[in-house]
């Protein structure tokens, strides 16, 4: 007995797992050094005791005196020839799990168990730890918001689809097992999806920016197309991850279409500044030139042979005058003159010229909502916009057509102003115009606002008609809208901003002329142009008037002083170098309380609210201007009644 004993000891001390024999009492007579570190006994603490109190838990106890009473019993049972896993405790009382085998040896006609125990903490923890990994992949794969495909590294056979996958293509899971991936709907271009496989599998990874997938009902989705080849165990799988890229897609071309808004409004806007300076200039010239034209023919008897080359001249800056506004009113730099405005009766007002301009081969269509609200602009230019947008759209219709005009009322929302340049949300008053034209493509769309940008032929037109209509919207504070293809005609959209209450008026109200333009005033002549200040006092000695003349401001206040006499108008530029004319005026009314004035400018109203001039009913002369022009208006501002100092007239 003491050499199976010591053979026993020695064969089981280097074992990593614990070894426990129990006699047929049920008590353990042996422990290799490996069961005292594992159970935390000595070898002489454990002696005698029961090992299934000594090594095994509560909760385990029952599986296991049920295994050893079968197995020291008839030999059948859970813990014959089988690893069982217990919980088992320590001598601290902790508890861990356990794989035991047990087997039976006879010793001197006793029944004898023996058990090999081994530890397996780690290995549960390390399960435990794949198992959670495996659930947070599958959790992962199941909720992810891109379609994923798992596919055999070696046939290219889809071995597993989320759901995200199938919602997209509308395939159902099993539509997806185990077939190829380029046998499946979606991908079904044979020679391009095995061509990327086989580029696959060599260079273990594939992308595709923006690839074209069908759905099952045919439905083309634009998709991010990712897929690489990692290792599971001892074999290779392919991932391929599909991302849904439509609203992305969207989103990029409403950017592009924004950042084109943009460039246009700028490019616009660059053009309009440019184009409104030299019209500014020009208007400056110009009535120099009008006016001693007017002067010169006044004088002129009527057989002198000079009198017609005068007549042309003037002609011809009449005609430059009229390109000059044209010119202000695509730069916004024109003076307006807006009143409370009802769009329907413009468009009723001017329904008869407008059926003379489109001849009779053109149907002409009105619908008018009849609840329309009111806008603030000027009437005289509205009519000019859609007199200019009719022309454009009859030119479109040679053959003839269809032209509506529509008004609505609308409210634009934060949505719309997003995806439009410059657009405030609010409520808005819209008129359409719509052809059955030609229409447009997308490189002239772009354009179609450009000053002299035209594709009609040679002298049929100055390629001013759209642009002026386009400086007019904005300068009323609107937007202008173009949608055109090419054979699908042509819609303008107009927004102009909806005012509350009723509509007052519907056109400016008319000044009328003054019987004579002759008299005997004093008139104090503020003009910073040397040859425009030397045509007013022409025009204005000749009416029989008193000039007083003075280059800016502060020399119209020393002129001012020392003339002793009564000074009943200041006919002043607006815009001037270190004193502008509402300063000048402001400065004069102070000591000359029943001055009246008069605003000279050929800039727009914006510029005059920069400088002062916030009175929306300021008398104002609009350059260029005629000599007869200067000395009517002369004569129809003194007229008027005394107005009160506070405000400059």
């Amino acid at each position: 007995m003491h050499e199976i004993e010591a053979t026993l000891r020695a064969f089981t001390s280097t074992m990593p797992d614990a070894v426990v024999l129990q006699d047929g009492r049920g008590h353990i007579v042996f422990l290799n050094p490996a069961a005292e570190r594992m159970f935390g006994y000595s070898e002489a603490e454990a002696l005698g005791r029961a090992m299934r109190e000594l090594l095994v838990s509560d909760g385990s106890r029952a599986l296991f005196d049920l295994g050893m009473a079968a197995l020291l019993g008839a030999g059948v049972g859970p813990l014959v020839g089988k690893v069982v896993e217990l919980t088992a405790k320590r001598g601290d009382g902790t508890e861990f799990p356990i794989e035991m085998a047990v087997s039976t040896i006879r010793v001197k006609e006793e029944l004898w168990a023996s058990a090999i125990v081994r530890d397996v903490t780690a290995r549960k923890r390390t399960e435990h730890a794949l198992e959670a990994s495996e659930a947070r992949y599958r959790r992962l794969f199941e909720a992810a918001r891109d379609g994923v495909l798992i596919l055999d590294a070696e046939t290219g056979k889809i071995v597993d689809v989320n759901p995200f996958m199938t919602e997209l293509t509308g395939y159902s899971h099993q539509d997806f097992l185990d077939k190829h991936l380029w046998e499946i709907g979606p991908f079904k271009d044979i020679a391009a999806s095995k061509a990327s496989f086989a580029d696959l599998q060599q260079r273990e990874y594939v992308r595709y920016d923006d690839l074209p997938l069908e759905a099952r009902d045919g439905r083309k989705v634009a998709v991010e197309f990712v897929s690489n080849v990692y290792r599971v165990g001892s074999e290779n799988v392919i991932q391929c991850n599909i991302r849904d890229i439509t609203v992305r897609k969207r989103a990029e071309a409403e950017r592009e279409q924004l950042e084109e808004q943009l460039r246009v409004s700028q490019k616009l806007e660059a053009i309009g500044s440019l184009a409104g300076g030299i019209a500014h200039d020009f208007n400056n010239l110009l009535s120099v030139i009008l006016s001693y034209t007017s002067l010169a023919l006044g004088t002129m008897p009527e057989g002198d042979p000079a009198r017609l080359d005068l007549h042309e001249v003037h002609a011809a800056g009449e005609r430059a005058a009229a390109l000059t506004r044209q010119l202000l009113a695509f730069g916004r730099k024109q003076v307006l003159q807006p009143v409370r405005l009802d769009l329907n009766k413009v468009a009723e007002g001017l329904e008869s010229m407008l059926r003379r301009i489109l001849g009779e081969d053109i149907d002409y269509v009105h619908v008018l909502a009849p609840d329309l609200g009111a806008v603030r602009a000027d009437p005289g230019q509205i009519e000019q916009v859609l007199m200019n947008l009719v022309v454009n759209a009859r030119d479109a219709m040679p053959t003839g057509g269809e032209l509506t005009i529509e008004t609505a009322n609308v409210e634009l929302d934060e949505q719309y102003a997003t995806h439009h340049v410059n657009v405030k949300p609010g409520p808005y008053v819209v008129l359409t115009v719509t052809d059955t034209g030609c229409g447009m493509d997308e490189a002239t769309r772009a354009r179609i606002f450009e000053p002299f940008f035209t594709t009609k032929p040679m002298g049929r037109g100055t390629g001013l008609g759209l642009s002026t209509a386009y400086g007019i919207v904005k300068q009323s504070g609107g937007e202008i809208w173009v949608y055109s293809e090419p054979c699908q005609g042509t819609t303008f959209k107009i927004y102009l901003p909806r005012e509350l209450g009723a509509v007052a008026e519907t056109r400016a109200r008319p000044v009328p002329a003054p019987a004579r333009a002759q008299g005997t005033e004093t008139i104090l002549v503020v003009e910073d142009e040397d040859a425009l200040r030397k045509v007013a006092r022409r025009v204005l000695d000749k009416a029989g008037y008193e000039v007083l003349l003075a280059a800016n401001g502060e020399e119209a206040l020393r002129v001012s002083a020392a003339h002793g006499g009564e000074l009943q108008l200041l006919l002043t530029d607006v815009v001037m170098p270190k004193m502008s004319g509402s300063a000048l005026a402001r400065a004069l009314a102070a000591t000359r309380p029943t001055l009246k004035v008069i605003f000279m400018s050929g800039y727009t109203d914006d510029a005059m609210v920069h400088h002062g001039v916030l009175d929306a009913e300021a008398h104002f002369l609009a350059k260029p201007f005629t000599a007869n022009e200067l000395a009517r208006k002369v004569r129809e501002v003194l007229d008027l009644g005394s107005v009160e100092s506070g405000t400059p007239r």
